[in-house]
Formats: structure tokens, C-alpha cells, sequence
């Protein structure tokens, strides 16, 4: 060994890392320190007596490719191997390594590291990649399933990545906006991220404000969409590298929190026109009762008798106006009767013909088989209100009312245009559209709400009582329009119907005694007087106490008891009278038919009534057997 191979060696033995020279058959010539402590042998001469290719490598056949790979190209530059140490534990090896052809034949010099921990992290390391890829990718598709998208952006406002539902949302593809910045997106399409405060400032801004270290959320609205949008600071190490915005639609929870704020202004409307109703109810039945006792007391061609007349005619009229509040909030009667919808049509086209102006096109295209079951009078009333709302819409430009009925079924499942959504079934669809100017979404809104009108004239009740209407009857309601596309009002009626039978009247009875009950003074005393110049004697009572102390003590025929009172309600009294008097014949009085028809009472006249209507309703529930006084 020359001086210049035993510094070489030293400098192997000194050498952190292993090294070893073997020859083709597996025997080791030389082995360094570092060697003997990467395989666990005590000594070098301990390891330079096993066999490389039997007690080293954990599979021999690794050895066998490792010589038939790199003999031929003269060395082996980072071959990973499976050896085992003297103990038996498996090792992940990495070589590097020169054939040497010497004259007593070929040797194999190699260094040789230990990169089982290593291998082993790295392992571990792609095990968290392919982790995290398959967690980004759930994500990615859990994102795109939901109404929502996001965005980073570098510091200079360049969008770096994007996903979720884009196309869905937005209507461009998912990549579109890559590489572009906030401001090129804009000029794609400035209303993309519109601030629905005009106070609000812009989305550039708020970006900004996201790379100073702020967080901003702000509402916005993109093609009938409402947004909502979040951006945020993205850091790296604490330091800010750019933005990451997120955008969700909530336009579902937009539109069920308007139904809920409509729901409840409908309800409280409701509320305030059954209130009015039935405060001018009784007005009205105090006028038009005076009316009528007045009118019998004036000859037919008497002084006086033309104002009286009049005074009757405009408190039916005014009662009429009731009835519509009274339709909005659902409390008006409704008869259950056999309706053909095309007969009833024609009339109210005839009826309206005067009023149409020559440049309206009226089509009609309603089966004559149609049947529907309703109250005839108020649906005749809706369709008439629709038809005079057509009528304005079109105004003096002029267009085409298209009126057609066809049978439909509907699934009772709710759609963004309903106003009334009905039960599932089969219904009678009547619908009226015009080719007018249409509506935007905030009157289209409020046309329902009573006294709500864009008419100059109006009163604003028509469309209000359509919607009363159509919940009384079990119906549904609905409405397509957009500015400058028209109207069309879609109407489900009950095609079923049962038949109800009129008994037919008997003639006036008189000599009986009946008691009359209303806390209204003014009401009690028009009524009381009406019935007796029917010929009835009268006991009165000003509220439901009072009137059970006077049926348990007084021989009383008949009872008029008024629905609405303090102390004990007309239906609770008409419940107590029916436990002392089972057979005593009950006439309720209100303007309110829906919280009457559960009531016991043996007949219903509606405020305000007329003279001849209490005496029909007297005579069919009085016997005939007494003599007239």
C-alpha cells in the first residue's frame, strides 16, 4: 500500500459516512467505522467476515439487479436498497459506488447512506398529500354542490385561483377570471359585484382593505342573485401575501325571509281590515236598518222617500266595500256551489264592454265543460277585479286581455312566483294576462296589500280582495310579470263541488217573543225596532250574561245574538243557550261568515242585513201555529 492509498484510507475510516469494497461474489475487502456502525457489528473484523450479497441484502435477487443495471455503465449513482443490520433490522440504503478493474479481478468501491427515516418521512409526507389532494378535491366537489364561490388574489389584486359553482352562480366558465385583476373584472362586467347600498364602496376597495388586515362582508346583487361576500387577509407566516374572497347566494333565504316579512304584513293587514269591517259594519247596519224602517213608514210616492232610497242604495254599496276588506282577510262567506266558469266570463265581458276602450283585444278560450265549485258572486267579483286590472294596465297604449280556463293538478309544492300556494290536487286554472307594460319586483309585491294602488282613482281593494278570495275558496294564486313583459294572474279554483239545497221560505209568523242581544247600542236599538215593525215582540240584552239570565227566566221564541262582544263571545252564548235550550231557534249576527260556520246557531245573517232578509230568516225558524197580532 502506497502512502498516497493509506492517507486515502484514513481519510475513509475518518468519513461520517459509510464505506465498503466488495468483490462480484459478495465478500467485503474493506469496511470504514461508519460502515460497521450503519449494519451493528462490533468490529471490522467481525463484518468483513459475512457475505455482503447473504447477510446483508434482505432479498439477494436486489443485489443481482443492482450488478446486471450498473456494471455495465461502471457505477451505481443513488441506487435505493433493503439491507438488514446484524440484529436484524431493516434498513433503507441509498449507494454510490465505481466498478474497479483490478488485475485479481473486479471490485466494487462504494459510499452508502441511511435513509430509512427519511423514506420512511417521506412516505409519511406523500401518505399527507394524497390526503390533503383527496380532502381538496371532497371539498372542491362539496363547494361546486353548494350555492357558493371564492377567490385568491395576489397583492397586486390578481386573481390567483377561483372555484366553486361559477358557472351556476355567475353564468361564466370556472378558469374565466384567472389571472385577470379585480379591475379587468369589472370591465367584463360591471355589474358582476354591484353594492346594493350605493354608499357602500366598491369591491376594489374592499379588497384593498382586506390586504391592510381587514375582514369586510358586504350584500350585493348579480342577475336577480343576492349575494352575499366575504374577503378576508391571506397570510403566510403572519405576513399578508394577498386577499381570499368568498361569495355565497342567498337569494332562497332572501326570498323565504321576504315571504315571511310579506306573511306578516299581510296578517297584520288582515287583521286591521277585519277590524275596520266590522266597525263600519255596524254603522252600516244602523243606517241602512233606519233606512229601511223609514222607507216602510213612506208611502212609494212620498215626500222624503227618494232620499231614503238613496241612503239604502249607498250603504249597500259601502257594505260592498266591507265585504272586499273582509275577502283580503279571508273572513268573508263562501257558498259551496256547482260554478260554470265560461258562462260567468261572458256575463262580466258584457258587462265590462262599455268600459273597454276600442284598442283592447279581448281573447277567451275557457272549456264550457269547466266545472268549479265556489261562491259564484265572488268569483265573479275576482274575475272581474282581474279583468278591470288588465283593462288599466294596458291603459291608452291599447294590447290584448287574454282570458283562458283549462283544468290543472298541481303537486301543492311552492314556486317563487306563488302568492296563495294551494294543497296538492286537482284545480280549475283561470288565468287573465296582458301584454302591458308589467310590473318590477317591488309592486309586484304590493298590488295585494289593501289601499295599495297605481291608479290615480283606485282604492286600491280589487287585487286585495282576489287574494281573500282565493284562500277562502282553498285556492292558490299566482303571478308572472317582468317590466315590459306583461302580467299574467293565474287562478286555481276546486273543480270539485258538493250541491247545496235552499229549503224553500215559509211566509212571516208572528207572535213570538225574541231576544235580541248586541253590545252596540246604536245596533241593538235599529234591530230591536226592525223586528218588532216585523210584528215580533222583543226582549233585549247587552251582552252574553245578561241575555242567558233573560232565556232561563223569560219564555223568549228566538234569539239574535251578535257574534263579537266582551265578556262571552256569540258563539260561546250560542253554545251555552243550546245546553239549557236545545230546540231554541238561534239567528248569529257578524260580518265575519268563517268564524261563524263552526257556530251552532240554526241560521246566519250577514251585517249589515236589510229588513227583508231578517224577515225571511225569522219566518223559516218560527212556527206558523200562532195567529198574527
Amino acid at each position: 500500500m502506497t502512502g498516497r492509498d493509506r492517507e486515502l484510507y484514513q481519510w475513509f475510516d475518518r468519513s461520517p459516512i459509510g464505506w465498503f469494497r466488495s468483490d462480484l461474489a459478495g465478500k467485503l475487502h474493506y469496511v470504514n467505522p461508519a460502515f460497521v456502525r450503519l449494519l451493528g457489528y462490533d468490529s471490522a473484523e467481525e463484518l468483513l467476515a459475512v457475505n455482503l450479497a447473504r447477510d446483508v441484502y434482505i432479498d439477494p435477487a436486489e443485489r443481482t439487479w443492482l450488478l446486471e443495471s450498473f456494471l455495465p455503465q461502471g457505477g451505481v449513482a443513488g441506487a435505493r436498497l433493503h439491507w438488514k443490520t446484524k440484529q436484524g433490522k431493516k434498513l433503507i440504503v441509498q449507494i454510490f459506488g465505481n466498478v474497479i478493474d483490478e488485475p485479481d479481478g473486479m471490485r466494487f468501491d462504494a459510499s452508502v447512506l441511511d435513509i430509512t427515516e427519511l423514506e420512511t418521512a417521506n412516505v409519511e409526507l406523500r401518505k399527507q398529500r394524497e390526503a390533503l389532494a383527496t380532502t381538496a378535491t371532497m371539498l372542491e366537489i362539496v363547494v361546486q354542490q353548494m350555492p357558493a364561490i371564492y377567490w385568491i388574489v395576489d397583492s397586486n389584486l390578481r386573481i390567483c385561483s377561483s372555484g366553486g359553482a361559477i358557472e351556476q352562480m355567475l353564468g361564466f366558465a370556472p378558469g374565466k377570471f384567472v389571472g385577470m385583476t379585480i379591475g379587468e373584472v369589472y370591465r367584463i362586467d360591471p355589474d358582476s359585484m354591484k353594492p346594493q347600498d350605493p354608499n357602500t364602496i366598491d369591491t376594489i376597495v374592499m379588497h384593498r382593505r382586506a390586504l391592510a388586515g381587514e375582514t369586510i362582508t358586504f350584500a350585493s346583487e348579480f342577475r336577480n342573485k343576492h349575494l352575499v361576500t366575504t374577503v378576508y387577509p391571506h397570510r403566510i407566516n403572519d405576513a399578508i401575501v394577498g386577499a381570499i374572497g368568498t361569495c355565497l347566494d342567498v337569494t332562497s333565504h332572501y326570498i323565504l325571509e321576504r315571504r315571511m316579512v310579506d306573511a306578516q304584513r299581510a296578517e297584520s293587514l288582515g287583521v286591521l281590515a277585519a277590524g275596520l269591517a266590522h266597525d263600519f259594519n255596524n254603522l252600516l247596519a244602523v243606517i241602512l236598518g233606519n233606512a229601511d224602517l223609514a222607507l216602510r213608514e213612506v208611502a212609494p210616492r212620498g215626500p222624503g222617500r227618494v232620499p231614503l232610497e238613496n241612503i239604502r242604495n249607498a250603504s249597500l254599496r259601502a257594505a260592498e266595500v266591507t265585504d272586499q276588506l273582509l275577502a283580503y282577510a279571508g273572513r268573508g262567506g263562501v257558498a259551496s256551489t256547482r260554478v260554470s266558469p265560461c258562462p260567468v266570463v261572458e256575463e262580466l265581458l258584457r258587462i265590462s264592454a262599455p268600459t273597454l276602450p276600442q284598442n283592447i283585444e279581448i281573447r277567451v278560450d275557457i272549456d264550457r265543460n269547466l266545472v268549479l265549485r265556489g261562491d259564484a258572486s265572488q268569483i265573479r267579483q275576482c274575475m272581474l277585479n282581474l279583468i278591470n286590472n288588465a283593462r288599466d294596465a294596458l291603459g291608452a297604449r291599447g294590447g290584448t286581455i287574454a282570458i283562458t280556463g283549462l283544468m290543472h293538478h298541481h303537486d301543492g309544492v311552492a314556486q317563487p312566483d306563488d302568492v296563495v300556494t294551494p294543497a296538492a290536487g286537482t284545480y280549475v286554472e283561470l288565468e287573465v294576462a296582458d301584454d302591458g307594460p308589467g310590473m318590477d319586483d317591488e309592486t309586484r309585491r304590493r298590488i295585494f296589500e289593501p289601499f295599495f294602488t297605481t291608479k290615480p282613482t283606485g282604492h286600491g281593494l280589487g287585487l286585495a280582495a282576489v287574494v281573500g278570495i282565493v284562500r277562502a275558496h282553498g285556492g292558490g294564486l299566482r303571478v308572472y310579470t317582468k317590466p315590459g313583459r306583461g302580467a299574467r294572474f293565474e287562478v286555481l279554483w276546486p273543480s270539485s263541488f258538493t250541491p247545496t239545497g235552499m229549503p224553500a221560505v215559509p211566509p212571516p209568523a208572528t207572535g213570538h217573543t225574541v231576544l235580541i242581544i248586541d253590545d252596540e247600542d246604536l245596533v241593538r236599538d235599529v234591530v230591536t225596532r226592525m223586528v218588532e215593525d216585523l210584528g215580533y215582540a222583543t226582549v233585549t240584552a247587552t251582552d252574553g250574561p245578561a241575555g242567558l239570565a233573560i232565556a232561563d227566566c223569560l219564555p223568549v221564541d228566538a234569539v239574535l245574538v251578535d257574534l263579537t262582544m266582551p265578556r262571552m263571545t256569540g258563539a260561546e252564548l250560542v253554545t251555552a243557550l243550546r245546553e239549557r235550550r236545545p230546540n231554541l231557534p238561534i239567528i248569529l249576527c257578524s260580518a265575519f261568515d268563517r268564524e261563524a260556520r263552526n257556530c251552532p246557531a240554526n241560521a246566519y245573517l250577514p251585517k249589515p242585513f236589510q229588513i227583508d232578509a231578517l224577515k225571511q230568516t225569522l219566518a223559516k225558524l218560527l212556527p206558523r201555529s200562532v195567529a198574527p197580532q
